[in-house]
């Protein structure tokens, strides 16, 4: 049974409210960091958010930290298309915005329970998502293709059907980033956006999707580091703001969930406030849980000598430690979890099929010429735009080539392109692929933390005008779908993701053996590939 909160010691109080950050590659190669995380346990921390591992042996360090544990941890990750956003294993499931453009709010659900579930199993219970911004500005840098769509109506119905998939799997879903990260270009992982929007446009844009999040039953609420003059006009973010949490979540919403703060060792946190200030203010202004600051013991040192000082915060403390209790009761967390044993290989199968399945559903594809799928008799050449240099974007592009190879018959050559392409590099990849017909580019470029932007260097750019000068253009976007806008291409395939399914439906309408749907105006505002 979980302890009474009214009879917990400051330091236990304060330690349930902090959630830091853990990552198993680190933890298996730093003794240190081993070191850190067992006094953490030991000092009663309330659960960790879980980063980039290995699934297995992730599942094996959860079960071991929990056994380690007076209370039961709650262990959370950011699982929005699933595992493979953090780890190696689990089921790949195409991006939000691709599962709003299957156009099946069940088959959203069926996918968040799939993810639920194999979050689950390996001691996670609690999934961040589903992202519930609009994606109102296609200059986003950082929620693109994680939102469901651009308007409201395109995405109230996939947003409580992911968060009841989730929920009946006994996994806390949770709607992000209150108030709205959608109206922005700047990435709150380097600074602090400013949403310059009037109150009423808020209430009739922002606010809708979380409104139907709370109707819908969800556990939490993650609060963006953002600027809302609108709101709270004396410049500090959302996130340490009690205009925001106490007054329109708590008193004029009525919302009586988990309150959590995006990540506090973002800059747009961690470049004004210390650990301590951060962790302190949110708690304050009424956030449940301080998310990942960037140091845990200095937030946990400084939490308590606070809580020390001032007595009377020892009751807002133990108001939200009975939050965080009612939660973990309802995960099933009032005593220690058993290790789950793997999901069988079928039930992994039947997840990778249904992933795949929205892939080829999600697919909006413009081909005026009907030069889909590809004649048998001619050689191509294929290369990925390549958004970044990080291994997994590699793998994804040998993934499409791989798919690109099996699919078909004919001869064909492929390549990357990066900003580091040269003029005569160009040149002479073009020579080498003087006698082919047909070039298909494979744009690998999404939202990523701290990137700041999404688009194509102007350096690819003209090494693809060379490429395919005198040739004919095909061009997947796999990621965000209005970089169109960059490429004047004879056909477009958009798959709305780069999950692995996502790839491997663009790559299969090259046989015909994926078809999509004719990619018009009408399907999502300003997706239209014949503006350029």
């Amino acid at each position: 049974m979980l302890p009474n909160p009214q009879t917990m010691s400051n330091e236990q109080l304060a330690a349930q409210c902090i959630m830091p950050r853990l990552v198993p590659r680190e933890y298996a190669e730093q003794e240190s960091l081993r070191h850190e995380i067992a006094q953490l346990i030991q000092r009663g921390i309330g659960g960790f958010c879980v980063f980039q591992g290995e699934a297995d042996a992730t599942s094996l360090l959860l079960h071991e930290l929990q056994q380690h544990a007076q209370i039961p941890l709650l262990f959370s990750a950011d699982y929005e298309h699933g595992l493979p956003m953090r780890l190696e294993g689990g089921t790949d499931m195409p991006h939000a915005m691709a599962k709003m453009m299957s156009g099946d709010p069940e088959a959203t659900k069926k996918a968040s329970s799939f993810i639920a579930k194999e979050a689950r199993t390996i001691g996670v219970h609690w999934n961040f998502a589903p992202v519930c911004d609009i994606n109102s500005n296609p200059e986003n840098p950082i929620i693109n293709i994680r939102s469901f769509g651009e308007t409201s109506s395109h995405i109230e119905s996939h947003i409580q059907a992911y968060i009841e998939g989730t929920q009946s799997q006994s996994v806390m879903a949770c709607a992000k980033h209150f108030p709205g990260h959608g109206d922005t270009s700047t990435d709150s992982h380097s600074a602090l956006p400013l949403i310059d929007c009037s109150l009423q446009q808020l209430q009739e844009r922002e606010f809708i999707p979380f409104k139907i999040a709370i109707d819908a039953g969800v556990r939490s609420i993650m609060i963006g580091h953002l600027a809302i003059p609108a709101i709270d006009d004396s410049g500090i973010p959302a996130s340490l703001s009690a205009i925001v949490m106490k007054d329109i979540l708590r008193k004029e919403w009525g919302y009586d969930g988990i309150i959590v703060t995006d990540a506090l060792d973002m800059h747009a946190i961690s470049k004004t406030y210390s650990s301590a200030e951060a962790t302190i203010a949110c708690l304050q202004a009424g956030a449940t849980i301080a998310l990942v600051p960037d140091n845990a013991i200095q937030a946990l040192d400084g939490l308590i000598q606070y809580v020390e000082e001032h007595p009377e915060f020892r009751a807002i403390l133990i108001e939200h430690v009975e939050r965080i209790f009612a939660e973990k009761t309802w995960c099933g967390l009032e005593t220690k979890p058993a290790l789950q044993h793997p999901l069988p290989s079928q039930v992994m199968e039947e997840h990778a099929m249904y992933a795949l399945d929205i892939a080829k559903k999600a697919l909006r594809i413009y081909d005026p010429q009907k030069m889909l799928p590809i004649s048998d008799a001619k050689p191509f050449a294929a290369f990925a735009v390549l958004g970044d240099e990080s291994q997994s974007t590699l793998d994804k592009a040998v993934a499409l080539f791989r798919v690109m190879a099996q699919s078909l018959e004919q001869e064909c050559d492929f390549g990357f392109i990066n900003k580091d392409i040269s003029h005569d590099e160009a040149i002479e990849l073009a020579e080498n692929i003087k006698e082919v017909d047909t070039i298909i580019l494979g744009l690998l470029m999404k939202p990523q933390s701290y990137k700041g932007h999404i688009g194509i260097h102007p350096a690819m750019v003209e090494a693809i005008n060379i490429l395919s000068k005198d040739k004919k253009l095909i061009v997947f976007l796999l990621g965000s779908p209005y970089l169109h806008n960059c490429i004047k291409a004879d056909a477009y395939v958009c798959a709305f993701s780069d999950a692995l399914p996502s790839l491997a439906a663009a790559a299969l309408t090259l046989s015909g053996r994926a078809t999509g749907s004719p990619w018009t105006s009408n399907d999502a505002g300003s997706f239209n590939p014949e503006l350029h």
